[in-house]
């Protein structure tokens, strides 16, 4: 009787020390999308702030050409601090689902003991879900605000570039700054898809309950935007 009662305190325990662990996981989750949406105020709040002060620059009488090659400095700024801004949102996506991952994976813990749960979670209770993809990790609209803005000030650059060059080549200098634009949009998508491929390649190593191959696709629960 007393093993059986040390080890019904053992299992007590060690459900104790999962649902503290799932805690502490959503904590760490909100904590992620909280800091992801912080860093997209901030960029939008320099934005702001870097436009407004190249307007005013422009009520101080500076020429024409100055004032190109401030807008320049500006855009470019505003560029290089978006691909940095993406990257980290990127970055603070791919955490977050790790954290949903590991509460998946104490899901499972439960699941196991009583099987008559799994309905009732909405996401199935295996590690290797919700995927890395762009609609398996959250904060894509985050991420889409910035990449647009990047992607005009890109196109913004590249326009500006060819006119400091030369002002006689406006028109093509529009054009420049419209194929800049799709590219940089490309390349912005490009790179979150290798970031999320790799990612996705680098944990299925540490997966331990994977979703089961005999079910149907549909009876994954991904996060998506709409989600809370």
């Amino acid at each position: 009787m007393s093993a059986t009662f040390r080890s019904q305190d053992a299992s007590d325990k060690g459900t104790q020390f999962v649902l503290a662990e799932h805690a502490r996981l959503c904590e760490l989750y909100l904590s992620t999308r909280e800091t992801a949406e912080r860093r997209v105020t901030l960029f939008l709040t320099l934005t702001t702030t870097i436009i407004g002060a190249t307007v005013a620059l422009s009520q101080f009488g500076l020429a024409t050409f100055q004032l190109l090659e401030v807008t320049f400095a500006s855009s470019a700024g505003i560029f290089l601090l978006g691909i940095i801004t993406f990257h980290r949102l990127l970055e603070r996506s791919m955490q977050g689902t790790e954290y949903l991952r590991a509460i998946n994976r104490i899901h499972h813990y439960f699941v196991e003991r009583a099987p008559e749960i799994e309905p009732y979670l909405f996401w199935a209770p295996y590690d290797d879900i919700p995927r890395y993809d762009t609609r398996g990790v959250g904060g894509a609209e985050t991420r889409e605000v910035i990449l647009l803005i990047d992607c005009v000030f890109f196109g913004v650059v590249t326009s500006l570039t060819i006119i400091l060059l030369d002002p006689t080549l406006v028109v093509w200098a529009i054009l420049a700054g419209i194929v800049g634009f799709v590219l940089a949009f490309a390349a912005h998508q490009q790179y979150e898809r290798l970031a999320l491929a790799r990612e996705e390649k680098r944990k299925s190593a540490i997966v331990r309950y994977p979703f089961p191959k005999n079910q149907r696709a549909e009876q994954v629960k991904q996060l998506t935007t709409n989600e809370p």
